[in-house]
């Protein structure tokens, strides 16, 4: 198989073998390692409740039913499905310590429903208008093109 002057069968020397199958290898390695997953990844809706808490009472008029998010100063596909305006749950204390839940006369909470299809649901999380979503999160943006309020998650779905 190999002569005197070191080649396979007498026309091509080990290394120039070596060389052009280490060469072939790195080809295939990066056409494979280039190529993404063969799975495809089909978007899923997901629809929140949220409520934002003691809002003065013009900024209501500023959120409507089928106002569209915006996360990174560009419109994202979530809209805000439906809207309820309640007036703000309050605690008061009384004299003797003990406290009282009762209404605010002046500031609302809103309660809303937002939907919107991600493709970024995994076991561990799930991202919406590129916010993480998790029921009981107290930092949740509700932010379209004419108001930004801070909510607290109460309810996630995933259809």
């Amino acid at each position: 198989m190999l002569d005197k002057q070191g080649r396979l069968f007498g026309k091509v020397s080990i290394i120039d073998l070596a060389i052009i199958l280490a060469v072939v290898l790195v080809i295939v390695g990066v056409f494979y390692r280039g190529r993404g997953p063969d799975t495809v990844v089909t978007p899923k809706t997901v629809r929140i409740k949220v409520v934002c808490p003691f809002v003065y009472p013009d900024v209501v008029p500023n959120i409507k039913v089928g106002d569209q998010l915006v996360a990174n100063n560009q419109l994202v596909p979530v809209y805000i499905k439906e809207i309820e305006v309640k007036k703000a749950a309050t605690t008061v204390s009384k004299p003797d310590g003990s406290m009282i839940l009762t209404e605010n006369p002046f500031r609302k909470d809103i309660f809303m429903v937002i939907e919107g299809e991600t493709t970024a649901v995994s076991p561990h999380q799930i991202m919406l208008g590129g916010q993480q979503v998790r029921a009981g999160k107290e930092d949740y943006y509700v932010k379209t093109r004419t108001v930004e309020l801070r909510a607290t998650i109460l309810q996630v779905e995933v259809k």
